[in-house]
């Protein structure tokens, strides 16, 4: 079920969709945000950033950055005032794309939406680039919900088979930004470093956190330590690299119950290939990081023939530079996925900017800066995110909304 809003002349510019549980609850709340959208924003290629504000019940979207970004909430922990920056993407031609923004749930909650409600009541200032939601509303014919419908979590492991390409760091950045568009998010390793840890270390405080019952605990016993990294963030470490023949058979049915509670399973995989191989086994999609050398691209094209090309959702540049050899071998990865159904985002650039967050234990959504290079950065994780929602949406959505124009 989904409704247009927003009209210019006449035109849908605009439309939001929710998805709901088994039971009838709300599990989802998307924005999307049409091309014409954009022009009423007069956002253009070097000008993409847009404010989301949610104050008094009320949802504004402006153009332009805040210098801060903020979650207030009371004392029952329910939000009542957010602020936060999104950036909206163009392709290369200077065109802008159709962009999908999460609204938390604590926010559509809040608002007081509900699967009962049957108005709208939206006000929108086009002269001041201004277009503000007072309630968002659906409108219902017949069952919220189709009795064939499993709500069903996407696992997907980030894989190369080489070790320093940036696999915690994508999954991280992947894991944290699905997180802050209100999905619930599970992260796994393979590598019993628990490098996680050190990349989420700015809220937590704790880059080596003990523990006791990790992953092996979890296979065994069905519970085990858990630790959340940030809100919807969570992530259960592994013990050790050693892993018995039982383990590796009962992963897979451990997996799936995971996928009843999240939405998103990532998994950081390092090449230890028996528990490797059973993770890429029960992934619904493969992420490949790379950097712009030989033996790398070598390797990722070994991962496409190891997984095969269907199981593969894209391949990820990391640690980029603008030099000779490796604009060659950036051409020779473009012709590998030349022709494929497999996403290619911009390379993320090699910046000090980035190895400082990191460093600090922060991600790439926790800093203000408005670099070139962390901007590439997030436009390129959203391309990867955007893919993972669709692949969501495709499951629980396509089958159980009817879409309604208004």
């Amino acid at each position: 079920m989904s409704l247009y809003i927003l009209k210019k002349k006449g035109e849908k510019v605009a439309k939001v969709s929710l998805s709901y549980r088994k039971d009838g609850r709300l599990n989802g709340c998307t924005l999307n945000l049409k091309k014409e959208f954009i022009t009423t924003l007069d956002l253009n290629e070097k000008d993409r950033d847009i404010i989301f504000k949610y104050i008094n019940k009320e949802i504004s979207l402006e153009k332009g950055r805040s210098d801060f970004e903020e979650e207030i909430k009371n004392t029952k922990g329910e939000i009542v005032s957010l602020v936060k920056n999104h950036f909206i993407k163009f392709d290369k031609a200077g065109k802008s794309k159709p962009t999908k923004l999460s609204i938390p749930l604590p926010v559509v909650f809040d608002m007081g939406i509900n699967e009962n409600d049957k108005e709208v009541e939206i006000e929108n200032d086009l002269e001041n680039r201004n277009v503000k939601i007072r309630k968002i509303i659906i409108e219902h014919e017949g069952d919220i919900m189709e009795n064939n419908i499993t709500e069903r979590g996407i696992v997907a492991t980030i894989k190369v088979n080489k070790g320093g390409i940036g696999k915690t760091f994508i999954t991280t950045q992947l894991g944290h930004g699905l997180a802050l568009k209100g999905y619930k998010v599970l992260l796994l390793t393979s590598d019993s470093q628990n490098n996680i840890f050190h990349y989420t270390a700015f809220k937590t405080k704790k880059r080596n956190p003990l523990f006791s019952e990790g992953l092996k605990a979890w296979v065994k016993n069905g519970t085990g330590d858990l630790f959340e990294l940030r809100e919807n963030l969570e992530f259960i470490p592994l013990e050790n690299n050693t892993f018995s023949s039982q383990f590796l058979m009962k992963l897979p049915e451990v997996i799936e119950k995971f996928r009843e509670k999240y939405d998103f399973i990532l998994i950081d995989s390092i090449p230890t290939m028996k528990i490797d191989t059973v993770f890429v086994k029960s992934s619904d999609k493969v992420i490949i990081p790379c950097f712009a050398d030989r033996v790398t691209v070598d390797g990722v094209i070994n991962v496409l023939k190891e997984t095969g090309v269907e199981k593969v959702l894209g391949i990820v540049l990391n640690r980029y530079e603008n030099k000779r050899i490796q604009n060659m071998l950036l051409k020779e990865l473009k012709k590998v996925v030349e022709g494929r159904e497999l996403i290619f985002p911009e390379p993320i650039k090699n910046s000090s900017e980035i190895e400082n967050l990191l460093y600090l234990g922060k991600t790439i959504w926790e800093s203000n800066s408005s670099s070139e290079a962390l901007k590439t950065a997030k436009n390129s994780m959203e391309e990867i995110m955007e893919s993972l929602i669709k692949l969501k949406n495709r499951e629980e959505i396509e089958e159980e909304f009817d879409e309604f124009d208004f």
